[in-house]
């Protein structure tokens, strides 16, 4: 029963923090299966990979985590409240051989069917590129069959930040294809699986690596990245007719991926076309998605519509959340802003609201007349429901304005730049064609 709430107040928590932090989460396929699950993910984002994992599994799973994190009593009783599960590392000077005991208490959660979140790189890097996979993952997974769990399942998440450094940018969770226990068995020689075995453990973190790979995001550096992501949108856009729409995040690391399989590091001069729009869109104080589709007078209407008549709906809740929670929204702004590096603002953010929004809301509590306090406390954590969700669509109208004005501000430049795009996606559509 704890367990259940646990796995749906976590879930509910992750879709509402998302909201806040992503314009969009996209989860590509299916993480669901008849049995126990080790979730295996790639690590660019910090504690926000987490989150964004529980959003897409819909509840929170046991997750193991570096033991370095259990130091302080108040943040071990936290995270083993919250069913986080310490590793130990060498790299952290720990002492390796608790493991075993950590090892078991996987083996103990996925024998009941339950699910288990790692990050097997055991680190958090600052590009979005998979590191070397480490073992942890595979000896848990040997050893939890050798204690006698069955039908475990191994199924690789890839997650892919849009621009992780922005607070609204958009997220990809991509499911992969998983690791069975009978292919396990089988590398194992159609012999019981082992954590002992040596070679075992090396094949199958091996195969782990090969399957979070192919939903990993590969591109070699950050700036190539950006690269291929807006050389890729270009190619996409071109088919598009609804203005103010964009490509799923699936297309566009789909196409960027082929894009940067087809073009040489040292021969990106063949994207010399679209180097010459982007130019030419930087120095008109434009986007590509203001030229394809061009929005026009009747789009912008339709969209500030239905925005209007939404925004104004929740606007009495919504402005209850943000009386009651201005300070609280204001600390975890505040917090973004001062962290400068990109793999720690997400992290920062969250642990940020984690702390401030229940501190406000006890202070909320305490203030209160005892006879209401309940009601009250529910207003306030709906009003912020509310706001989060108002705010985007204030936001969404406010960028669907600036495009429109834009445009109609430029509209001399855009026989030139039409131009320049069609030979952009000309270039583009001949590199794919020849993929």
């Amino acid at each position: 029963m704890i367990y259940r709430i646990r796995w749906w107040l976590a879930g509910a928590f992750a879709r509402i923090y998302t909201l806040v932090l992503f314009k969009g989460v996209e989860v590509d396929g299916s993480a669901r299966h008849d049995g126990p699950r080790l979730i295996v993910a790639n690590h660019f984002g910090g504690l926000v990979d987490a989150i964004v994992v529980v959003r897409a599994l819909g509840g929170l799973p046991y997750i193991v985590a570096k033991s370095t994190l259990f130091k302080r009593l108040p943040m071990r009783l936290g995270l083993r409240a919250l069913g986080v599960v310490p590793v130990y590392r060498q790299m952290d000077h720990s002492d390796t051989a608790k493991n075993t005991s950590s090892f078991h208490e996987v083996a103990k959660v996925l024998s009941k069917g339950r699910t288990v979140l790692i990050f097997p790189e055991g680190t958090v890097t600052d590009t979005q590129e998979l590191q070397k996979v480490r073992t942890g993952a595979a000896r848990m997974a040997l050893s939890a069959i050798e204690a006698g769990v069955q039908n475990l399942a191994i199924i690789p998440v890839g997650i892919t930040y849009e621009d992780k450094v922005s607070s609204r940018s958009r997220v990809l969770v991509e499911v992969g294809d998983r690791i069975t226990e009978d292919e396990i068995v089988e590398l194992a020689g159609r012999q019981e699986p082992r954590e002992s075995d040596r070679v075992l453990v090396d094949q199958v973190t091996s195969l782990i690596a090969e399957r979070l790979g192919a939903v990993s995001p590969d591109f070699g550096s950050l700036v190539r990245e950006r690269t291929m992501m807006l050389a890729a949108s270009i190619h996409l856009r071109t088919g598009m007719s609804k203005a103010f729409s964009e490509p799923t995040m699936a297309e566009l690391r789909t196409v960027a991926q082929e894009l940067a399989s087809s073009i040489d590091v040292r021969d990106e001069n063949r994207l010399a076309a679209t180097g010459r729009y982007q130019l030419a869109l930087t120095a008109s104080g434009l986007g590509d998605d203001q030229i394809q589709p061009m929005p026009k007078t009747t789009d912008l209407a339709r969209v500030a519509l239905v925005k209007g008549i939404i925004v104004v709906a929740m606007a009495p809740f919504a402005l209850l959340g943000l009386t009651a929670n201005f300070v609280a929204i204001l600390l975890v702004m505040a917090v973004g802003a001062l962290v400068k590096e990109p793999v720690s603002k997400g992290t920062a953010r969250v642990i940020t609201g984690m702390v401030v929004f229940p501190l406000s809301w006890i202070v909320l509590l305490i203030l209160s007349d005892p006879n209401t306090v309940w009601i009250a406390l529910l207003f306030v954590i709906v009003g912020l429901v509310f706001l989060v969700l108002g705010i985007t669509q204030v936001v969404d109208l406010f960028e669907a304005l600036s495009g429109w004005w834009a445009v109609r501000n430029h509209l001399a430049l855009l026989p030139d730049l039409t131009k320049l795009r069609i030979e952009a996606d000309t270039e583009l559509s001949d590199i794919l064609g020849e993929a």
